[in-house]
């Protein structure tokens, strides 16, 4: 009888492991957190620099179509729009998807034409923090020129 008691009180776990347990899957839990968390930024940011390719191209290719490259005021809305100056030059879409507009965060690109140091325009990002001059990995400006 001594030894049925004895296995019945082996049998199972006492709290002291279930706690060390659950303390160790805590720290593999924020170990595994603090590894992924910025992979999403990380890929915005290359979303981004992707983008400004396709922009480019497009930019590119309305140019040998118009013969210019899109006003400030047109902005990037252009190539998926014909100017209303447009002569039957324009076209078809430069760009298929609206999406293409706006950057990894949903902001919308800003367009400058003329762009710094006589380049015909530049596209920005102003990076996750949709503000002008941010600071840091995420929230810094993007630019096609950089």
């Amino acid at each position: 009888m001594n030894q049925k008691k004895r296995k019945q009180s082996k049998s199972g776990f006492t709290l002291v492991e279930l706690l060390v347990v659950l303390v160790i899957l805590m720290v593999i839990g924020t170990i595994a957190v603090q590894n992924f968390s910025g992979q999403e930024d990380k890929a915005k940011v290359k979303a981004v620099r992707a983008s400004f390719t396709t922009l480019e191209n497009a930019l590119e290719r309305f140019k040998l179509d118009m013969g210019r490259y899109p006003t400030e005021d047109e902005g990037l809305s252009v190539l998926i729009t014909a100017p209303e100056d447009d002569d039957g030059s324009w076209g078809p879409k430069y760009l298929k998807k609206e999406r293409h507009l706006q950057d990894a965060w949903g902001n919308d690109y800003v367009y400058t034409a003329p762009g710094p140091d006589s380049e015909p325009f530049e596209i920005i990002s102003y990076g996750a923090d949709g503000s002008e001059g941010g600071e840091g990995k995420f929230d810094a400006d993007l630019s096609n020129l950089d």
